[in-house]
């Protein structure tokens, strides 16, 4: 075995013997409601990818693997070990005892019903793209199962930390089908499913025979509350105990309320400015690189992080997060150069600008209506007139996205799926045939291919690198800034934000 591999079982030794399954002091108690500004599509955590339903996804079921919050390393979890065999051979060693809330027993069948259900092309699953470097995943007895991967595949620790892909119940799954599954889940998580009243609220209560031992809150409520200013409300009169996005300009407020406090963090999220540059929802003029580039000159990034965002936030020239792998610190953001973006309309054959659309959604981009502003006016003074769509539901603008429909410049943010590694942001936007991929060409492929077929860290850092550049140089995207998490917590509680973007409601306690 490898010497990194080596210490890579010993991380997850070592993360086993910190999530020992004694049972929380008492029996749980108490009832903690969460505000969230948008639901989710779906319960089935391997149908979506929105960030409210990870969160909420995360409290029922269980991954193979989970994230220290303070090193953010893998660390064992359903897997006690993920040991590799050879270069395209992993053997995970699962835990034993694990139930499904139905009683269904947690098996090495139910890991391969969870990879082949993903997998199949039938099922649609938005997340089969994420794993397609599994070939094959094979039983080998009920606590042994074997990943064959196509090539040497250097991201399985993280992906195993994947926040969709939790391991569901064959039987119940293929008893009940996956439309019932949708709308009443079944996992091995720390909270059974109690209710869903799709748009209003998420009930969960406390799975006292949890494998890791009972959580210390008994009920946990998630309410859609769209409002900010009416979550805040609740927050201060007691009818909410948790909120998910503060805007900067209610920090002070919050904190000096007496009744909640803000825990604030930098998290992988990043947001930015997508264009349709293939014209995959129809011929605009950004398939052009000069009108492409004159965008980017266009908006002022630095002015939107100060002025909207009261400084929280950090610059990302090429889109990657500083706390991913893959970050290129030598890449610079374009100007912000209103003049030579008009010159650049001019030669692209705009002289007088033109129109286009701006998509936004709600849910996961703070201070989303500021930022759209801001970058409407921004575009206007070089003549670019913009229309804007907003989607409420971020079900309904993901499946929009999905379906080649997102025609324009789209405001888009994406979490990594809490996954600490450039491969988990380009590969779903810029691979051809990826559901979110509107701007291809066969380097892209290549270079993003390749980054998942070598072990070879520095190989991976300069193929990354290089993939950047290219995507700076064709204006790809207007990249923009990686958030930070603010959110609102009650002072009866200890809970603190987590830079994964996962709220970890089910391990606060009782102050």
């Amino acid at each position: 075995m490898k010497r990194s591999h080596v210490f890579l079982v010993l991380a997850l030794v070592w993360g086993l013997i910190g999530l020992g399954a004694g049972p929380a002091a008492g029996m749980p108690k108490g009832r903690v409601v969460v505000a969230l500004a948008t639901d989710t599509s779906t319960m089935d955590p391997h149908m979506h990818t929105e960030r409210m339903g990870i969160i909420m996804n995360q409290h029922i079921f269980d991954t193979l693997l989970a994230r220290d919050t303070k090193t953010y390393q893998p660390i064992a979890h359903l897997a006690e070990s993920v040991k590799s065999v050879n270069p395209t051979t992993w053997e995970l060693k699962l835990r034993r005892g694990v139930k499904f809330h139905n009683g269904e027993p947690f098996t090495a069948e139910s890991v391969k019903f969870s990879f082949d259900r993903v997998l199949n092309p039938e099922q649609k699953s938005p997340i089969r793209g994420n794993f397609t470097w599994a070939k094959s995943v094979d039983v080998v007895d009920d606590h042994t199962v074997r990943i064959t991967t196509h090539k040497p595949y250097p991201l399985i620790h993280e992906i195993l930390t994947f926040g969709n892909f939790a391991m569901v119940p064959p039987r119940y799954v293929k008893e009940k089908g996956d439309a019932y599954f949708a709308k009443n889940p079944v996992g091995t998580g720390p909270y059974r499913f109690v209710e869903w009243r799709k748009g209003e609220r998420l009930t969960v209560e406390a799975n006292e025979q949890y494998w890791k031992g009972a959580p210390a809150i008994k009920t946990i409520v998630f309410r859609i509350i769209p409002e900010t200013a009416t979550q805040i409300a609740e927050l201060l009169s007691g009818g909410v105990d948790i909120l998910r996005a503060v805007p900067p300009d209610q920090i002070s407020a919050i904190g000096t309320s007496g009744v909640a406090r803000v825990s604030a963090t930098q998290i992988l999220r990043v947001v930015f400015l997508q264009m349709d540059g293939d014209g995959r929802a129809g011929k605009t003029p950004l398939s052009d690189v000069r009108v492409r580039r004159a965008i980017n000159h266009a908006v002022n990034v630095d002015e939107i992080i100060q002025k909207v965002l009261g400084g929280l936030a950090v610059r990302t020239p090429a889109g990657t997060n500083p706390m991913a792998f893959g970050f290129d610190p030598a890449i610079k953001p374009y100007a912000f150069d209103p003049d030579r973006a008009r010159k650049l309309l001019t030669d692209a054959g705009f002289p007088n600008g033109f129109g286009i659309t701006l998509n936004t959604y709600a849910g996961s981009v703070v201070n989303v209506e500021q930022v759209g502003q801001a970058v409407m006016g921004y575009l206007s003074r070089v003549g670019i007139k913009v229309r804007p769509r907003h989607f409420a539901d971020v079900g309904q603008y993901l499946a929009t996205f999905r379906g080649s429909k997102l025609d324009g410049i789209t405001m888009h943010s994406w979490g990594y799926n809490s996954v600490f590694d450039s491969d988990a942001i380009y590969y779903i936007h810029f691979h051809a045939g990826e559901p979110y991929a509107y701007n291809t060409s066969q380097e892209m492929d290549q270079w993003l291919e390749e980054a998942r077929a070598t072990v070879d860290s520095k190989k991976r850092q300069e193929l990354y690198s290089r993939f950047e550049r290219f995507i700076v140089d064709q204006a790809y995207w207007v990249p923009m800034y990686a958030q930070f998490t603010i959110e609102a917590v009650s002072n009866k509680l200890n809970y603190e934000a987590s830079g994964d973007e996962i709220m970890r409601v089910h391990a606060a306690t009782w102050k």
